[in-house]
């Protein structure tokens, strides 16, 4: 980014992970993407829609077209560094020329967690975050929950009546 031009960074973590609600990509993450351009202005944005589907870095990075180079990617979820049903996230974001990275969570994918952001800086863009974990594993509880156990996330209703009998 051109220096003295800043994005309010939280205001718009929270509009990719209000995106990244839009979708439902079971069994893959929730993910929300935005790019600013040099000067701060948005230019592409991008919601992972559907498992084998391009994710939404890719869907906000083509959306950017050459406006994203040199510019900043504000994203939910840790990006990809693994060759997958579609190719790493991280090499495209670095291909695009993207200058600075703001990431909302750290992913708990083992094949993923931490090494998304450890690619990202190994090819010298600035990593920023996790900012808003909380809010990222609040939108995607499942998710979360399977990853780091390996079980489903389960939601039990139970209905009763004052006596104890069961509705």
């Amino acid at each position: 980014m051109t220096p003295g031009v800043s994005i309010d960074a939280d205001a718009w973590m929270h509009r990719a992970v209000g995106l990244s609600a839009t979708a439902l990509p079971h069994p893959n993450p929730r993910v929300g993407a935005l790019v600013f351009d040099r000067a701060g202005g948005e230019v592409g944005s991008g919601v992972h829609r559907v498992a084998g589907d391009d994710h939404a870095e890719i869907v906000a990075l083509a959306a950017a077209g050459d406006a994203a180079r040199g510019g900043t990617l504000v994203v939910s979820l840790e990006p990809c560094d693994h060759q997958g049903l579609t190719p790493p996230c991280t090499e495209a974001i670095i291909t695009a020329g993207i200058d600075r990275v703001i990431v909302g969570a750290l992913d708990p994918d083992a094949r993923v967690s931490g090494q998304g952001v450890a690619r990202l800086r190994e090819a010298g863009i600035d990593v920023t975050g996790p900012t808003a974990t909380a809010a990222v594993e609040a939108n995607d509880p499942a998710y979360f929950h399977h990853r780091r156990t390996g079980r489903p996330l389960v939601t039990l209703k139970w209905a009763m009546t004052l006596d104890g009998q069961v509705a």
